[in-house]
C-alpha cells in the first residue's frame, strides 16, 4: 500500500498553465483523507510552490532536494551549496545570469533591468514568463555583492542558458568539481546546481524515513532530468507521457500526459488498490 506520494510539479502534476487547480487540489485532498501523505518534489524554491488550500497538509521537497519542509513549513532538512565552490563560481563566471537561491529569497549580482532582459527575452514560453513576473521577480535581491551571497543560505544555483552561447568553460568547471556539486537540470536549457547529495531521490528517502515508511510504500512521479534520482531509486516510479526520454527509461511505468491530469488520476487509482 502506498503511504507517501511525492511528485514533481511542472510537466508532471500541474496543469498546462504550470498551476494547481481545483481538480488537482481535490485529488490531493482525497489522498490525504484516505490516510496517505503527500509531498511536492520540485526544483522550485519554497516560495514558488505554495498551495493555499492545503498548505498545512503537505510536505515540500524544494530546490531539487536541498530543502525539506514539514507541514508547518519548518525545516526538516537543509543542505547548503558548498561555500568554497560558490566563491569560485562567482569569481570565474560573474558575467553569467545566475540565480543564487535561498529558502527566503533569490540573489543575483545583476541589475533588475539586465536580469529581466537576459532571463525573459530569451524565453519563448509565455506561461513561464507570466509565472516568473508574478512569483519570482518580487522575491529577487538585485545587485547583490559577493559577500551578501556568501553570507546567505544558498542551497541552489540556477541559470537559464542561451542557445546562441557556448558554456564550455562552465561545463569544464562542473566536471572538475563533480565530487562536490551536481547539475541536475529539469530541462536542457537550464543549469540547476546543488551540493552533490542534494537530489530528489535522497530527499524523498529522508522524508520516508522521517515518516517511518519503507521504500515500497512510496510512489514518485517526475518528467525531467532533476527527477532521475527518485525515479530510479523507488520501485513505484512513474513518468508522464510527455517526460524526457531519460525519465521514461528510469521510471517503472509511463502513464498518460500531464496536461490530461494523468498524474493525479494515477495517484487516485493506486491509492484504492
Amino acid at each position: 500500500m502506498i503511504k507517501l506520494f511525492a511528485s514533481d510539479l511542472d510537466g508532471t502534476l500541474l496543469n498546462a498553465h504550470h498551476q494547481f487547480d481545483e481538480r488537482i487540489v481535490q485529488g490531493i485532498r482525497d489522498l490525504l483523507d484516505q490516510g496517505a501523505e503527500f509531498s511536492i518534489a520540485t526544483g522550485r524554491g519554497p516560495k514558488q510552490c505554495t498551495i493555499p488550500e492545503i498548505e498545512r497538509d503537505v510536505y515540500k521537497i524544494c530546490m531539487n532536494g536541498a530543502l525539506i519542509l514539514d507541514k508547518e513549513n519548518a525545516i526538516l532538512h537543509m543542505e547548503l551549496f558548498p561555500k568554497d565552490i560558490l566563491s569560485l563560481l562567482i569569481d570565474e563566471f560573474y558575467d553569467l545570469p545566475f540565480d543564487f537561491v535561498t529558502p527566503e529569497k533569490t540573489y543575483t549580482m545583476h541589475s533588475q533591468e539586465a536580469y529581466v532582459r537576459k532571463k525573459v527575452d530569451i524565453n519563448d514560453d509565455d506561461a513561464w514568463k507570466e509565472r516568473f513576473m508574478r512569483d519570482f521577480l518580487p522575491r529577487m535581491k538585485f545587485n547583490a555583492s559577493k559577500e551578501e551571497i556568501l553570507h546567505a543560505d544558498v542551497c541552489k544555483v540556477n541559470m537559464r542558458t542561451d542557445q546562441h552561447k557556448s558554456y564550455v568553460r562552465l561545463t569544464e568547471f562542473l566536471d572538475v568539481h563533480q565530487d562536490q556539486i551536481l547539475n541536475a537540470p529539469s530541462s536542457e536549457d537550464l543549469i540547476e546546481l546543488t551540493a552533490v547529495n542534494s537530489q530528489k531521490g535522497n530527499a524523498v528517502a529522508i522524508l520516508a524515513k522521517y515518516l517511518g515508511l519503507k521504500d515500497d510504500e512510496v510512489a514518485v512521479y517526475g518528467d525531467g532530468g532533476n527527477d532521475l534520482s527518485m525515479l530510479s531509486r523507488f520501485s513505484h516510479s512513474y513518468a508522464p507521457e510527455n517526460a524526457c526520454l531519460a525519465a521514461k527509461e528510469k521510471a517503472r511505468s509511463v502513464i498518460g500526459p500531464a496536461f490530461e491530469y494523468s498524474v493525479i488520476k494515477h495517484m487516485e487509482e493506486i491509492s484504492k488498490s
